[in-house]
């Protein structure tokens, strides 16, 4: 099925933007986070079940044994009842929305019928032609995520890279300061074997340019 993304850009001429936002308990109003030097081993990192966050991406991807790419802006609403992720272009139209309960995922876009399935990430490769790990990021935005071997890993400034058991490489590349703990600034998400000689399936890396709680 020829994906989502290839229509759209064909029709509109338009790179697509993916857009992603995130709300932190305990506070009932959206506010940016002030920066502070708090880039200390000793704060402990604590991931939440809601955070907000908005910034950029470009990815790197196999359709059909082709190479393609796409690059925009990206953000991810999430709470412990549901994901929302929303798809736009540059210019602010809405290309899709993906809604993720524990239940169902479904995709919606414009003029197009709704899509449903339990398999988030199925779901999202078969309407764009690739996936995002939807589940593992709610953790690894925030620097948690679970290595290969069923450990818990939690990045740090000194402490960067995890391959998780599903077979992604994540690369925290660069960091901005927070509130109580350093944030990660620039996160790469690789999925495929780089030294295979077909290569990485994706390469999707991510720069965040705004936090809130």
């Amino acid at each position: 099925m020829k994906n989502i993304f290839s229509h759209l850009l064909k029709k509109t001429g338009l790179f697509t933007v993916i857009v992603i936002t995130l709300g932190l308990t305990g506070c009932s109003t959206m506010q940016s986070i002030n920066p502070v030097n708090l880039f200390s081993t000793e704060t402990a990192r604590r991931c939440v079940d809601k955070v907000n966050i908005k910034g950029r991406f470009s990815i790197l991807y196999k359709l059909d044994d082709r190479e393609e790419s796409l690059h925009g802006k990206f953000g991810w609403e999430q709470s412990p009842e549901n994901t929302v992720v929303t798809l736009m272009s540059p210019l602010g139209q809405t290309i899709a929305k993906i809604e993720i309960t524990p239940q169902m995922t479904t995709f919606t876009a414009p003029n197009r019928a709704p899509a449903s399935a339990p398999d988030a990430e199925e779901l999202i490769k078969s309407q764009l032609g690739w996936t995002l790990p939807v589940s593992g990021m709610k953790g690894w935005l925030q620097g948690c995520a679970t290595d290969s071997r069923g450990q818990s890993f939690i990045a740090t400034p000194e402490s960067t890279q995890v391959f998780t058991r599903d077979g992604w490489q994540i690369n925290y590349a660069s960091w901005i300061d927070g509130p109580t703990m350093p944030l990660p600034k620039r996160i790469d998400l690789i999925k495929g074997n780089q030294d295979s000689l077909n290569g990485v399936d994706i390469n999707l890396k991510l720069v965040i340019d705004e936090w809130n709680f």
